[in-house]
């Protein structure tokens, strides 16, 4: 079952990234084309004989298409290949790539030492390497998981995660992301964030923040509209995928459906939300980092109710009761 969970992951890698490719590739050439048909209607007159009709139309498109194919590749290689690093570099994990070798002051000493003790067995029981560990100074309790594989993937904690949670239950939210790692579905997520993470970037700079960069940007996110609606569509792929396989993934690597169930309660009547979430690596947190646009077009403030509750239904209610809620 494990190797079949693992193939079906691995094509679903294949076929976000082909179609994200392809929309991208669209995009570009769509930006391209008016500029190759100019230069091939100046390039007439010389002597290259590509008219100005429907010759010229068909040569611009093919020029766009082939550079958008090369540009895009190009751009989705270099974003998978520092995945990892820039997305831990922009939380401010430590430690982790471009990290100082001292950890922040105000981290625990403590903090990334008893994940580690947890997540050791845990890999043990599963079969499975465990990812690199690091943490972010947040009162938020919530993790990031990244990685192209699982040999190079980072579990990413806040320390109100470490803090805020009872033993078991921060061991049922570790298991449950190691289950994610060693099943692909953190491989999943990752490609999601190298295809759509520029898009989302320039989009809230362009219309969430306003500042003296805001006119230059606005343009450039207009003619990325194609594949900001691509993008989002990916991402909800992603978020689908992940909230199909919750309950399964729980069992297997978890084997506590209830203590998860009380982590995940913890964690959404947390009053704080990470202070380094935002559009491009929302989705790699446990819990959305929600704004106004993820609520009205991607429903993300349903996702960790709607996988409580399954939670509580694999449970039942003697899992629940047992221990419950302890301070």
């Amino acid at each position: 079952m494990h190797e079949d969970l693992v193939r079906s992951a691995r094509r679903r890698c294949w076929a976000i990234a082909a179609v994200g490719l392809a929309v991208l590739t669209a995009t570009i050439a769509l930006v391209v084309l008016p500029v190759a048909w100019i230069l091939g209607a100046l390039s007439t007159p010389f002597g290259t004989g590509l008219g100005y009709g429907w010759g010229l139309l068909e040569w611009a498109a093919v020029v766009s298409l082939a550079l958008g194919g090369i540009t895009a590749l190009m751009v989705f290689v270099w974003s998978l290949l520092h995945a990892e690093s820039e997305a831990l570099r922009f939380v401010g994990a430590w430690p982790g790539p471009g990290a100082g070798p001292n950890p922040p002051p105000s981290l625990p000493g403590d903090t990334i030492a008893r994940v580690e003790r947890l997540l050791e067995p845990l890999g043990l029981a599963a079969g499975v390497r465990t990812p690199g560990v690091a943490a972010v100074v947040d009162d938020a309790p919530n993790c990031l998981t990244v990685g192209r594989k699982p040999d190079a993937s980072w579990l990413v904690v806040t320390t109100g995660l470490v803090e805020m949670l009872p033993k078991r239950e921060l061991e049922a939210v570790l298991a449950y992301e190691l289950g994610r790692v060693a099943e692909l579905e953190v491989s999943f997520d990752t490609v999601v964030y190298a295809l759509t993470a520029r898009t989302f970037e320039v989009w809230a700079a362009a219309f969430d923040d306003v500042h003296h960069l805001t006119p230059l940007l606005i343009p450039l996110g207009l003619l990325s509209l194609p594949f900001f609606f691509g993008s989002v569509a990916l991402r909800s792929a992603a978020l689908r995928n992940r909230a199909r396989l919750a309950d399964g993934l729980a069992v297997r690597y978890c084997r506590d459906p209830g203590a998860l169930a009380r982590a995940l309660h913890r964690i959404l009547e947390g009053p704080d939300d990470v202070r380094r979430g935002d559009p491009a690596n929302a989705h790699l947190w446990l819990e959305y980092p929600h704004s106004r646009a993820s609520r009205w077009f991607m429903r993300t403030h349903r996702i960790l109710p709607r996988r409580i509750r399954r939670l509580e239904r694999l449970a039942g209610p003697g899992d629940l009761s047992r221990d419950a809620w302890p301070s």
